[in-house]
């Protein structure tokens, strides 16, 4: 934070609803899940505040709204089901490429911290050529603990040996805020994700994320 003497900064990334927009993919995931039980479809713009904490949570959120309840063998053909369409129709939001590219041209490790299954995360980063940026990518199986959890922070910021006041955690939900703030790590919140924020840091644009980290961060 302002004032920390930083050998190494760093940028961690949420994914979902940050770097990718994932919404149409999920979604259609979860109403092929409900078409097996005869529902209706949800509308992608009702699943879009289900977003944010795993995938298990969307599904329990999503049958809920059917008055339903997932059982196992639901999870597990969702899973595998939305792991073989991951890419099908998710996208790299405007503006990420060159704000990534700026921030590590600055000096920043990068790294993503994403409450996804890891195996998930990393095809779709590696599908939409978004890999090569991040040092590190934790999902939200690879620990026992999940944002908002700060533990899945710490395990990212270890990973990368940065400390928490010398890191950013950049997210679209309260979930990323709370786990930065739990580990004493600045927070940041882009708006043009899924969830909502009154947070002191937030950016609208991918343009604007290196002018503010660079307030926060000074090199």
């Amino acid at each position: 934070m302002v004032g920390a003497v930083c050998a190494k900064r760093a940028a961690i990334f949420d994914l979902d609803g940050t770097l990718i927009d994932s919404l149409p993919d999920l979604a259609a995931a979860l109403n092929r899940s409900l078409a097996r039980h005869g529902q209706a479809a949800v509308e992608a713009a009702a699943v879009k505040p289900m977003i944010g904490d795993g995938a298990l949570m969307l599904l329990k959120r999503g049958y809920a709204v059917r008055g339903l309840v997932p059982s196992d063998e639901d999870v597990r053909v969702f899973l595998a089901d939305y792991e073989a369409h991951v890419t099908d129709l998710t996208t790299v939001f405007a503006g990420i490429p060159a704000a990534l590219a700026t921030l590590a041209a600055q000096g920043l490790v990068l790294a993503v911290c994403t409450n996804k299954p890891e195996a998930s995360a990393r095809k779709v980063l590696a599908a939409l050529d978004l890999e090569a940026p991040f040092q590190v990518v934790i999902g939200g199986d690879a620990t026992p603990f999940r944002k908002p959890d700060p533990r899945h922070l710490q395990a990212v910021l270890d990973a990368i040996g940065v400390s928490a006041a010398c890191a950013v955690m950049i997210g679209d939900h309260p979930n990323d805020l709370a786990a930065a703030a739990g580990c004493d790590a600045a927070g940041i919140f882009c708006s043009w994700g899924y969830g909502q924020s009154d947070a002191v840091h937030r950016v609208d644009t991918p343009a604007a994320l290196p002018g503010l980290i660079g307030t926060i961060l000074p090199g």
